[in-house]
């Protein structure tokens, strides 16, 4: 096991007061559905370039923390705490930021990563830190690589907008100043609602591998289903159908795909990707041993199709609530259904994660760092594979060691 050591935590606050007029932020119902104690984990890696070397550790944890207090500024609700169900005290707090020293290289982590290795690099949940809606931590490994841990309450940020987080904080650690400030709109759009507090269940947890599918394995299975008639296929439509046919032949029975979707731009009117919160909904998918994997796309797009100009004014209508309620009753009615098996898919792939450097070092890997809810899979673009991406699987029951020859085999 990697050692990691903790040399150092502090509070970050915003480096000017947030006004009174924006001391309550009001979540937005989509964020009202995700209980407060689920959280968001990721890496973000960089390379120690010669040519920066003589930037040593101090000044780089100083960059960092300089420019996240300025960051904070534009993302205040991060540095505040929740105050009942439905809204944030914005009341600059701050959030947590720890330093590490790690003993080992970097290229040993990413070659073959382990995710109990991982976890050390992200500071624990928030909530065992005071209710901290966000924690980072700095990694310095013995090659002079870094790695950036975040763990987020997902409560009050889905994928997007900690993208966003971190693109807006590395051009400011850059000295930039044209960055894009994030819009508070979810609430308006999707009002919240008094509901009662969530109750916490036993939560069990399943150790995640990852899968790297090459950019030549995913052309392959582009072929595959353009010759079968399905138009341009994404990346993302074929790494997720080939897992999802996987984990039916594993099964063996009955399958439902539930695929979280950005509604930014399919909103009444259309937002931006700085759009702060969670402004994501799920769809779900049936799909069976018989269908190929042209059809498991078709299924998935069918469903992602339903989330159209009509259903959206639905669901930013007055009775959006019952809408959105409705819909979850029937995706959990599949979950619980012990006849259906059912896989959820994440993917950042296209996120605002990667290409951005906080000025002495370019990013080499982005990762997922917690154990997986069960039968959860994230998707992740390649860094070092333009065209490439990393699954991370977290099956409940399901033996992963032999997937690359079984994939081949469905």
């Amino acid at each position: 096991m990697v050692k990691v050591e903790i040399i150092s935590k502090e509070s970050i606050k915003p480096s000017s007061p947030t006004p009174d007029n924006l001391r309550t932020f009001r979540l937005s119902l989509l964020d009202q559905i995700f209980p407060p104690f689920v959280y968001l984990s990721h890496i973000q890696c960089y390379s120690h370039e010669k040519n920066t070397s003589n930037i040593n550790r101090a000044e780089i944890s100083s960059i960092l923390k300089r420019s996240l207090s300025d960051a904070l500024v534009l993302y205040y609700p991060l540095a505040g705490r929740f105050k009942d169900q439905s809204s944030v005290d914005c009341n600059d707090q701050g959030i947590d930021f720890f330093e590490a020293r790690v003993d080992a290289y970097l290229s040993d982590i990413i070659e073959d990563p382990q995710i109990e290795e991982l976890t050390h690099f992200v500071p624990s949940k928030c909530e065992e830190n005071g209710g901290v809606l966000l924690s980072i931590q700095l990694n310095h490994f013995t090659c002079g690589a870094i790695a950036i841990g975040i763990t987020i309450c997902h409560r009050i940020a889905d994928g997007c907008t900690t993208g966003m987080f971190i693109k807006n904080w590395a051009a400011m650690a850059r000295g930039e100043t044209d960055t894009l400030a994030p819009s508070f709109v979810a609430a308006s759009c999707f009002p919240p609602k008094e509901i009662p507090p969530y109750e916490r269940s036993p939560q069990h947890w399943v150790d995640s591998r990852r899968f790297c599918f090459s950019s030549s394995k995913i052309a392959a299975l582009r072929a595959e289903v353009v010759a079968a008639n399905v138009v341009k296929p994404t990346r993302t439509e074929l790494v997720t159908a080939a897992l999802w046919k996987w984990v039916i032949a594993k099964k063996g029975r009955l399958s439902v795909a539930c695929q979280a979707v950005n509604i930014r731009r399919r909103m009444d009117p259309p937002s931006s990707e700085s759009a702060f919160g969670n402004l994501i909904h799920g769809v779900f998918a049936l799909g069976g041993a018989e269908m190929d994997l042209g059809q498991l796309i078709i299924k998935m797009r069918e469903a992602t199709g339903k989330i159209d100009s009509e259903f959206m004014k639905e669901m930013q209508g007055e009775n959006g609530y019952d809408v959105i309620l409705r819909h979850f009753k029937k995706m959990e009615g599949y979950i619980f259904d012990k006849e259906v098996d059912c896989v959820m898919f994440s993917s950042w792939c296209g996120l605002p994660f990667y290409g951005w450097d906080f000025g002495w070092g370019k990013l080499v890997w982005v990762s997922t760092a917690s154990h997986g809810y069960p039968n959860n899979i994230v998707l992740i673009d390649s860094v070092s594979d333009i065209g490439g991406v990393e699954a991370w699987i977290a099956m409940d029951g399901v033996d992963t060691t032999k997937l690359e020859q079984e994939l081949l085999d469905c």
